[in-house]
């Protein structure tokens, strides 16, 4: 196919017909160029290194139980649905100078809505990513990294866990951040992040957060981490702030959290950890809410493999509201397990989440097998029990729970699974959903089970 050059009246621009001499000059610029800009690629592209992957993730779910009645038309005790999600990856480095730049791009993370995703989506918005919505393509990660000797500084929209995804996991945070190693074995991190800056001019809204960290390894199988958290005093008083940006909750709160993980001869390998918030500022409606009191959690698990068999024992606590990360791996489908920005349709109860509530107790106590039928097929089943004392209904009660899992690894980018669970009855505990169910119909499930299951399929690459 030729192509003409055209003027803005689109008329061709081939009116006269240079002459030899003309056509010569002509020739020999466009060698010249062609030369020279070849020369620039060639040594552009050596000096520029890029890496490209995407992830895919499909779900279809369901998830049932009596407390879901609603005495509302035309509604069920049962919800099912379908989500995908689609991340393209794209990083460059310069390799002349060190300093790189990592991005993730969403294309896609939605519930399916069905044909008509405009007159759909506003009323729809549930979501992979609990802070990231919408059919719009959409900012996953994208920050610069730059060496300066042996310290490596990264500023801009950053992927965070720690501790076992206790305290935090795979959420999205804007963030300034030095890396200093200190010896072969010992890392130290500092870091700011603003969590939140809803309105200009407005400052007490704004989630100011800086961290100071360290890493290291104690023994060839002991690791350790202890992370130094503090929120700056942006605000100090109720939340009912009479303006117009609401005060971010955490003002002022000082957070400890840290790890030990090491392993026990040839038997297990043991991890424990804790998180501890305190000193908070803001006053909610129930005692000590936003950590204005001292609000632990901490957990202890056991792990370790006997031929094709694994298995694991973990006790887990959060005393007066202590925090505990929703992705938290509880054992239990139901329970955590629930990711930030990639979001379980089947956790229908968070754990550690009422952040600081006097006398807000619960206890988790759980083990699992696994059977690793052959090297790509697996079946996980567990079994455990949450306790929940709840003081602002003034009662507390135990639930037994249950789950089961089918995965199979069909190669080095697929990967496919079942989920299957149920979560006993509980007076005293409050149901909180997740991003792709979004509201439930009620949050009390004092008078029936809730049952969940999930197929799921991932791609990485």
């Amino acid at each position: 196919m030729a192509f003409k050059w055209t003027d803005k009246q689109n008329t061709p621009l081939t009116t006269s017909t240079p002459s030899n001499q003309l056509r010569k000059s002509i020739k020999a610029a466009a060698i010249g160029s062609a030369i020279g800009l070849g020369t620039l690629m060639s040594s552009s592209a050596m000096a520029l290194k890029t890496d490209f992957g995407m992830e895919y993730r499909a779900t279809a779910f369901g998830v049932t139980s009596d407390a879901f009645d609603s005495t509302d038309p035309g509604t069920s005790d049962t919800d099912t649905g379908f989500g995908h999600l689609i991340r393209v990856k794209a990083n460059f480095l310069d390799e002349d100078t060190g300093i790189s730049v990592y991005t993730s791009v969403e294309l896609a993370g939605d519930r399916w809505v069905g044909d008509n995703h405009g007159a759909a989506s506003p009323a729809n918005d549930q979501a992979f990513n609990a802070g990231s919505r919408g059919d719009n393509v959409r900012l996953d990660l994208g920050y610069v990294q730059i060496p300066v000797g042996h310290t490596i500084f990264r500023v801009g929209r950053q992927a965070t866990s720690y501790n076992n995804c206790f305290l935090v996991c795979d959420d999205r945070r804007d963030r300034v951040l030095m890396i200093q190693p200190l010896s072969k074995k010992t890392t130290l991190v500092a870091l700011y992040d603003r969590r939140q800056d809803a309105a200009p001019f407005a400052n007490q809204d704004n989630g100011d957060m800086t961290t100071l960290g360290i890493t290291s390894k104690i023994t060839d199988n002991v690791n350790a981490g202890l992370v130094y958290v503090q929120w700056m005093n942006n605000y100090d008083g109720s939340i009912a702030y009479p303006g117009a940006a609401t005060p971010y909750v955490l003002s002022n709160v000082t957070l400890f959290s840290g790890y030990v993980s090491g392993g026990l001869g040839d038997v297990a390998k043991a991890t424990v950890g804790f998180n501890y918030f305190t000193n908070g500022n803001v006053e909610g409606a129930a005692d000590d809410q936003y950590f204005t009191d001292d609000a632990p959690s901490a957990y202890l698990r056991l792990e370790g493999d006997a031929g094709v068999v694994g298995w694991g024992l973990q006790y887990i606590m959060s005393k007066d509201g202590g925090l505990i990360s929703p992705g938290f791996d509880t054992y239990s489908s139901l329970i955590n397990n629930n990711p930030d920005s990639t979001q379980s349709p089947t956790s229908m109860y968070r754990m550690g989440g009422t952040l600081g509530v006097k006398g807000y107790d619960e206890e988790v106590i759980a083990g699992k097998l696994t059977w690793n039928l052959t090297d790509k097929f697996a079946v996980t089943g567990a079994v455990g029990q949450l306790s929940v004392d709840n003081p602002t209904i003034n009662a507390d009660d135990d639930s037994m729970f249950y789950d089961l899992q089918f995965s199979y690894q069909v190669n080095k980018t697929l990967r496919t699974w079942l989920s299957v669970g149920m979560l006993e009855e509980n007076e005293a505990g409050m149901l909180s959903s997740n991003g792709l169910v979004g509201p439930l119909p009620s949050a009390a499930f004092a008078d029936d089970d809730v049952k969940a299951a999930s197929l799921n399929m991932t791609v990485n690459f």
